[in-house]
């Protein structure tokens, strides 16, 4: 037997839904604020009011009850924030709205 054979470092992996879903429920474009809220199971567990305009931060609540179900509380927040900036600079005040359309409108 050849012991120089290489192994394959192919592999694929799973992506399997965790249930905990991020929604936007508020852009307000003029005073560059934007709500964004973690829900598990229609509950909201933590909600993230980020503040452009002023830059800062408002959190209520926390996702350390889901465990590894969730992102952690920094990167969540990091993640609100990028999203806030994307939406503001883009005058994207319905987000809901804008990736409906943009799912609607993929070419293959």
């Amino acid at each position: 037997m050849n012991e120089n054979i290489e192994k394959s470092n192919d592999g694929y992996t799973i992506f399997k839904p965790t249930g905990v879903r991020h929604e936007y429920p508020h852009v307000d474009l003029v005073k560059q604020q934007v709500t964004c809220i973690v829900l598990y199971r229609e509950e909201t567990y933590m909600t993230v009011i980020v503040d452009l305009k002023h830059d800062k931060i408002q959190v209520q609540g926390d996702v350390d009850e889901l465990g590894d179900l969730s992102m952690d509380r920094e990167a969540l927040i990091d993640m609100f924030k990028q999203q806030a900036c994307f939406f503001i600079d883009n005058n994207i005040s319905n987000p809901q709205k804008y990736y409906k359309e943009l799912i609607n409108n993929e070419s293959y």
